[in-house]
């Protein structure tokens, strides 16, 4: 792949450019250096560092590939109902993974954040609410949906990308292929905002893709782009002894002592719903959980009553259970008993 150092560039462009045009080009590169992100400088340029057909790009950005670009099916999931996947095709999986991996993974996601790198994990998560005598969890719904291509421009804008590429690598990130129930996602949620990043191309729809789940840049971008929520839901833990942590969609606050004298569960309850619905997400109602002292505390599947985490006796005994059905009557025919979408789904999990 193509890459520029900033004294590659300036050596190379000067003969081409003349000085000035060069400084500034040189200036561009020193601005993505710190985070030793790549120099990217168009579309067309992106399209030669990844050898993908430029045109295949163009009509990405544009929207006119939606359906050459994602194969969409649903999956059942273990609470009810059905999460909708995009499977990435060829040319876009591609460019998707080169931008996942040389650009976002190279971004520093918020400290509260632990899901989707190489510093997090649930177990490392989970352990910072070990001996809570108060665990507040939420479950943020439709998450990566929640996040639309508004977000992921101010994502690439804040790495230090120019306006327009921030632009064309945040399309290149989401997509307005959804099923019909959930299309109300592509709405604009933060109208002003949105106007003011998007001075370039307006889908003519008014559509706003969002972040497809299965692509190799959603985890990442998610991160990057729920920066404002981690950092204003720290703040209040900060405030009143709490701590927080959030991997992916479910948010933790836990407190080792007594809850503040002068606030009651529902005011904390009511407080952190406030900043998660004014930064533009909603809570899953039903997956909100708030235990107290003599309450059993799991944290992402983890008892944290200990010291340490640990998986509890009915986890362990469910998985020695899939694990010796397996043995004797097979991975598919064990996933189709469990409910199990697919035999794969079913490996994963007991992987996981």
């Amino acid at each position: 792949m193509e890459t520029w150092s900033v004294h590659h560039l300036s050596q190379a462009a000067a003969p081409v450019l003349g000085k000035p045009a060069a400084d500034h080009l040189k200036a561009y590169a020193q601005q993505l250096a710190p985070a030793n992100l790549p120099v990217i400088f168009t579309l067309r340029h992106l399209a030669k560092i990844t050898k993908v057909e430029y045109g295949v790009l163009r009509i990405t950005v544009e929207r006119r590939r939606e359906s050459a670009n994602y194969r969409m099916f649903a999956v059942k999931k273990r609470a009810g109902g059905r999460r909708h996947i995009h499977a990435v095709t060829g040319d876009l999986f591609k460019v998707q993974q080169f931008i996942n991996l040389e650009l976002l993974q190279k971004l520093k996601p918020h400290p509260a954040s632990y899901a989707f790198h190489a510093d997090g994990g649930v177990r490392k998560c989970a352990s910072v609410h070990c001996g809570a005598r108060w665990i507040f969890q939420y479950d943020l719904e439709n998450f990566f949906h929640t996040l639309n291509e508004s977000d992921a421009y101010r994502v690439f804008m804040n790495a230090g990308y120019r306006p327009l590429l921030a632009f064309e690598l945040a399309r290149l990130c989401t997509t307005t292929r959804l099923p019909d129930h959930l299309k109300y996602h592509l709405r604009p949620k933060r109208i002003v905002t949105s106007q003011k990043a998007y001075q370039f191309y307006v889908d003519r729809t008014g559509a706003m893709g969002v972040l497809p789940q299965g692509a190799p840049t959603s985890p990442m971008l998610s991160n990057l782009a729920a920066f404002g929520l981690d950092e204003k839901l720290t703040a209040l833990a900060d405030l009143h002894g709490f701590i927080y942590t959030r991997y992916a969609d479910d948010l933790i606050f836990s407190a080792g002592g007594e809850l503040p004298t002068h606030m009651s569960i529902g005011d904390i309850h009511r407080v952190i719903t406030k900043i998660i619905r004014k930064c533009g997400f909603r809570e899953n109602i039903k997956k909100t959980r708030i235990a107290g002292p003599g309450s059993k505390k799991v944290v992402l599947g983890l008892l944290v009553d200990g010291p340490i985490p640990r998986l509890s006796k009915e986890t362990y005994k469910r998985i020695d259970r899939h694990l010796y059905a397996t043995q004797k009557y097979g991975l598919v025919a064990v996933a189709e008993h469990e409910k199990f979408d697919s035999a794969i789904g079913f490996y994963n999990h007991l992987s996981g």
